[in-house]
């Protein structure tokens, strides 16, 4: 086994975590002229009660785009789900455990579960690490915490949904 050093340009670290980095121009490539990616975020899409995809979210100032990933976490050719904020008639989020032990409340400081419901009848439900707290590093670390936030001032600029 070789040991290749580590190129002071780039920390191992920041090119393992940087999610926005290696997904941001994909999402990129998904906006409409004008439009700004305000965050990026990982986030475990459930679809069903037995059906999980790892996605990557972009949030916008209007809509939210979640791109799902393979196994391996990279694009595989399914097609982006876009959301519109005048879509969404519904929208909640809040700490990502539930119960009241040690492992719920840790959940809860470092992730966070939102729950969208649309005018067309579809349902989203997403759990996304916030990148802070406890395993902030090992969760995204700051492009994860711009994503989660980004996705959080979002929700709370359409508060009349």
């Amino acid at each position: 086994m070789e040991l290749k050093p580590k190129t002071p340009d780039e920390p191992e670290k920041e090119r393992k975590n940087d999610f926005a980095r290696i997904h941001g121009d994909r999402l990129r490539d998904l906006l409409e002229p004008g439009e700004e990616l305000l965050g990026v975020a990982a986030v475990n899409w459930q679809r069903s009660m037995f059906k999980q995809t790892v996605s990557a979210l972009g949030v916008t100032r209007d809509r939210i785009i979640v791109q799902p990933l393979d196994r391996k976490g990279r694009f595989d050719g399914q097609p982006a789900v876009l959301v519109r904020r005048d879509e969404i008639t519904k929208g909640s989020y809040g700490g990502g455990g539930s119960g009241d032990s040690p492992s719920s409340w840790i959940m809860n400081s470092s992730s966070i579960e939102v729950k969208l419901k649309t005018s067309g009848g579809e349902k989203y439900k997403f759990m996304l690490m916030t990148g802070g707290g406890m395993f902030g590093g090992m969760a995204g670390g700051p492009s994860q915490r711009n994503g989660a936030e980004a996705l959080v001032s979002f929700l709370d600029a359409g508060r009349s949904i």
